[in-house]
């Protein structure tokens, strides 16, 4: 059987103590978490294919022909339906990756050796799903909002509620409450936390990078008027690796996200459930003594 050393995530951790914890738990976990959202490449593939052929648009516009009556002629109206759909689609995957992960985590903590079952994890998904997407559409509406309102109250909303899936999923609480809790836990922590979703944004952005090239390469290529480019299959191709790379990249911040959940959370907790777990488990597994 798999044996591995567990990482305790709960602990009272600075910026410098979240971020080696958060790389070395990626390290260990990226790979079985990846397992586990691979089942979600079908939903990508079928998102990629009803996306409309955006290479075919570029080379229309360069090739100087850009009369804004005719440009559009290739898009029909059940070509901007199935871009919705798709783009509905994709949003759907990317929120059900999210709580994959978060799901994933809170299993590991739970859990005596770290070892998941990620069959265990895609049984509490479904159980879980429905109300946590109501609160990511509130979540959403209010990052909105406030990125209206001269878009730092955007970033305020995202941080002070950015936590409130991992509460939801890992403290058994309802979707106002883990929006109350997320708030309790930034509450003397928001520049640090903003400054760690910040750094981890940039290195996953940097690493997802690579899956744009295909994509962009279509893209200009088709500006350039190469026509081979254009074909349905290089776009959905591209498309697809777009997708899949970045839906595998950003499992990664949410990992990252959540070392950091942890570490708050054991600041305003003031208990180890990690430790209390491996305590019940060495007790049990201490023989009894033999008097004399």
């Amino acid at each position: 059987m798999e044996t591995r050393e567990k990482i305790r995530l709960n602990g009272n951790r600075d910026f410098s103590g979240n971020f080696d914890m958060a790389i070395k738990f990626i390290k260990q976990n990226f790979a079985p978490v990846a397992r586990g959202v691979s089942y979600l490449i079908p939903l990508l593939l079928i998102a990629a294919f009803f996306m409309p052929n955006l290479f075919k648009l570029y080379y229309q516009i360069g090739s100087g022909h850009n009369n804004p009556d005719t440009i559009f002629d290739d898009f029909s109206y059940l070509s901007i339906i199935g871009g919705i759909a798709a783009y509905l689609l994709l949003i759907l995957t990317m929120f059900l990756m999210a709580l994959f992960t978060i799901s994933y985590m809170a299993l590991y903590v739970k859990s005596k050796d770290g070892i998941v079952d990620n069959s265990e994890v895609w049984k509490k998904v479904p159980k879980i799903a429905l109300p946590a997407l109501g609160g990511g559409i509130l979540f959403g509406l209010a990052v909105m909002i406030g990125s209206l309102l001269c878009y730092i109250p955007g970033i305020v909303a995202a941080v002070y509620l950015g936590f409130y899936l991992y509460a939801y999923v890992n403290e058994d609480l309802g979707v106002i409450d883990s929006f109350q809790y997320s708030i309790k836990l930034v509450q003397n922590n928001f520049w640090v936390t903003l400054g760690y979703a910040i750094t981890f944004s940039f290195i996953i952005g940097m690493v997802s990078m690579v899956f744009i090239v295909p994509f962009y390469v279509g893209l200009i290529a088709s500006m350039l008027q190469v026509e081979f480019f254009t074909s349905e299959i290089f776009f959905i191709l591209s498309t697809m690796i777009l997708f899949v790379g970045y839906i595998f990249t950003y499992t990664a911040m949410y990992m990252a996200m959540g070392v950091m959940y942890y570490s708050h959370r054991n600041k305003i907790e003031g208990n180890d459930l990690e430790s209390e777990i491996d305590s019940i488990g060495n007790q049990n597994d201490t023989p009894p003594s033999i008097p004399y």
